[in-house]
């Protein structure tokens, strides 16, 4: 496999494990509040990354300025993007859930061509519509008129948001893996989210909650920082460091896929007919993208 095609496997593992963290947040909210649950979060998470940096021999400390950077990634993209999600996720419908996560390659395709100059060719163009157009069939579930009747909460609001804030932070995380290994980066960034979370827990009590909760929610939050916050925030870093963020972005289509066949089953949400012609729209989509005619990315100063 060439060295392409390793960082398009890693970026699609990551972003399926992150549609399946919107059924275990689901889960694990039902229990305990979510700052706490973003806490545990980021310090499991945490807490993989420097042990696989050991194992690798590679922990040590960054200079100042790149340590830096990595804070302000780990506030935006880890702690304030996961936070609002995982707030919004209280009251928000998985269907528009996935509509707002379809946004995201499109948020990110636009800050790659605003902030890194990268370009977009016809082709993946066509494909990012082509997964686009796969996502609204899933959530239009066969009538395209429940868009129009939508009405949008302050939780669904905040969700929008969130599209912005995953979009500046690959964009800004392709640019500082430049001098920055994504192991050491991804390390960084997750270890200062976890410390920006800490006060939010420790401020409204979250300690009182930790004797209450239950194997099976413990299940759902070591998932959350083991798999989706750790080895899967790796596997994109990873990801972004070989391929242009137009193209890791695209991979994000398969996310609200995932979701829906895990909600489905653990949650008891029904399949339709319009949500299989979708996923398969969707997968489409990335496959045009990524079978186009490869030409090397352009360099970031």
């Amino acid at each position: 496999m060439t060295p392409e095609g390793r960082a398009r496997l890693k970026a699609l593992i990551a972003v399926s494990a992150w549609g399946g963290s919107f059924p275990a947040i689901k889960i694990a909210l039902a229990e305990i509040s979510f700052t706490t649950l973003i806490w545990l979060r980021f310090g499991s998470g945490f807490l993989t990354l420097l042990l696989l940096l050991f194992i690798r021999r590679r922990a040590g400390f960054l200079p100042l300025k790149e340590a830096v950077i990595f804070a302000g990634l780990g506030f935006l993209g880890l702690f304030f993007h996961n936070s609002i999600q995982t707030y919004a996720l209280k009251t928000v419908s998985a269907g528009l859930s996935g509509l707002i996560i379809a946004a995201n390659p499109i948020g990110i395709a636009a800050a790659g061509v605003l902030i890194l100059g990268e370009r977009l060719d016809r082709k993946t163009v066509a494909g990012i519509l082509l997964a686009a157009l796969g996502v609204l069939v899933i959530l239009a579930k066969g009538d395209p008129g429940t868009f129009l009747s939508m009405g949008f909460s302050f939780g669904e609001l905040i969700m929008v948001f969130s599209v912005f804030t995953w979009a500046l932070f690959t964009v800004f995380s392709r640019k500082a893996l430049q001098k920055t290994p994504p192991d050491v980066g991804m390390t960084y960034a997750i270890g200062f989210g976890w410390l920006f979370a800490a006060f939010p827990f420790f401020g409204l009590g979250g300690t009182a909650e930790l004797s209450n909760i239950s194997a099976s929610t413990w299940v759902n939050i070591l998932f959350l920082g083991v798999v989706c916050s750790g080895l899967a925030y790796l596997l994109w870093y990873d990801a972004l460091l070989a391929l242009p963020v137009s193209e890791a972005g695209v991979f994000m289509y398969v996310n609200p896929v995932v979701a829906v066949v895990l909600s489905a089953a653990f949650l008891g949400e029904a399949v339709s007919l319009s949500m299989l012609a979708g996923g398969v729209l969707v997968f489409a989509g990335v496959w045009f993208v990524n079978a186009r005619q490869k030409r090397p990315a352009k360099a970031v100063d």
